[in-house]
């Protein structure tokens, strides 16, 4: 009889068979956890779970896979659970704001200001605020008077229009020295331009002045000095310097002007005072010397003498040329009849002071003969229609022998 092999062990012999974790190692067999569940604080657990309205049963609460949505993503789609949306409005721009006397690439500039009262301060703090000087700041007739002592110590010029032309002209009048000039105008800009054009202006703005208006044309105007300045100190661009500002300042003062340069400046004067109602006058002078006549070359001395006196005598905003048979005109800008006259008396007055040529024995002095004519009240200004009042003026002066002659 052959013997049975041993028979595997059951759960009734107490052991266990050996599985893969460690996990049910120390779990209680089924008797165990049914002694357990009968034991009276374990059923007193349930039901007080069983008996809160704010708990449910987690299992009749927790949606079965067919309920779950769909939380796949489609491609290129973003993730709105871990991003918050942030409207448009919510957005801030963030700006760094400059020092003001730390501008890149600007120029402190030195600035004279002539406004109306209404404006004049705040074109003054628009400035400062830019990052610029205001030297001196005025309004008024009188306030232009203030200003033109230092009209030639600044780098630039902040001059209302109308009403600060004579300024305009001041500057210029400095040739290649002279301040740029912004002219401020009344709002519309097409409009704007166009007088400032006229005024003889390098840039203009428009009012009400504020730093946002006025920045950037301040930023200009510090690049011009910049320029000039370069160019100023550059070897071998003398000349180019000159001519260049030769035509942005269109005469030199002090010295006599071609006719051409004389035209120009003529019908440009006569253009603003058309616009802006401004008077105007012109006077011609003639060259006389005593009989007998003198000897050869002594005539061409006294005129020349008599020409430099009269040069010497004019204001910075006239301007004067001359003319064949020893005749000189002179431009009288934002000039009456009356005030022309006066300014005629002061040119006599200066040649009459000029030192004698003595000649053969004989002294020669040279000595002026002088008429004004200006624009009457509601007749249409031309430079030839006062040319010509000019010259019957001057010779009803030689025929008469008085020294100056004065249009009614």
């Amino acid at each position: 009889m052959t013997a049975r092999p041993p028979r595997a062990p059951t759960r009734g012999d107490g052991k266990r068979p050996k599985t893969r974790g460690a996990t049910h190692a120390g779990k209680p067999d089924r008797a165990d956890r049914a002694d357990r569940a009968d034991r009276p604080d374990r059923a007193d657990d349930r039901a007080d779970r069983a008996d809160r309205p704010d708990r449910p049963d987690r299992q009749d609460d927790r949606p079965g896979k067919s309920e779950r949505p769909d939380q796949r993503l489609a491609a290129g789609e973003v993730p709105t659970d871990r991003f918050e949306h942030i409207a448009d409005d919510d957005v801030l721009d963030v700006v760094e704001f400059l020092d003001a006397t730390e501008l890149p690439g600007g120029r402190k500039l030195r600035m004279l200001v002539f406004e109306g009262p209404l404006h004049l301060a705040s074109a003054q703090e628009a400035i400062t605020v830019s990052g610029h000087v205001v030297v001196r700041g005025a309004s008024g007739p009188s306030g232009a008077e203030k200003l033109r002592v230092v009209v030639g110590q600044v780098d630039a010029l902040l001059v209302g229009v109308p009403g600060g032309e004579v300024l305009i002209d001041m500057a210029l009048a400095h040739g290649s020295e002279r301040p740029i000039v912004i002219a401020a105008c009344a709002p519309g800009a097409v409009e704007a331009v166009h007088r400032a054009a006229a005024a003889g202006a390098d840039l203009v703005t428009v009012r009400p002045h504020d730093a946002e208006r006025l920045a950037p044309i301040l930023f200009a105007a510090s690049r011009l000095v910049e320029q000039r300045h370069r160019l100023a100190s550059a070897s071998g661009m003398g000349a180019a310097l000159d001519n260049a500002l030769d035509e942005l300042s269109e005469r030199e003062p002090g010295a006599l002007q071609s006719f051409e340069q004389f035209q120009d400046a003529a019908l440009r004067e006569i253009e603003r005072a058309r616009r802006y109602g401004y008077p105007l006058a012109i006077a011609m002078f003639r060259v006389e010397v005593a009989l007998p006549a003198p000897p050869p070359g002594v005539l061409g001395i006294l005129r020349a003498r008599a020409g430099n006196a009269l040069v010497n005598a004019i204001r910075d905003i006239d301007v004067v040329t001359e003319l064949e048979q020893d005749r000189f005109l002179v431009l009288l800008p934002h000039t009456d009849r009356l005030a022309g006259a006066e300014v005629a008396r002061r040119i006599l007055g200066a040649v009459a002071t000029v030192d004698p040529v003595i000649a053969g024995g004989r002294s020669f002095s040279p000595k002026l003969v002088g008429a004004v004519a200006g624009a009457r009240s509601g007749e249409p200004l031309s430079f030839s229609t006062l040319l010509d009042d000019a010259t019957q003026l001057l010779d009803q002066a030689l025929v008469t022998g008085a020294a100056l002659a004065v249009e009614p």
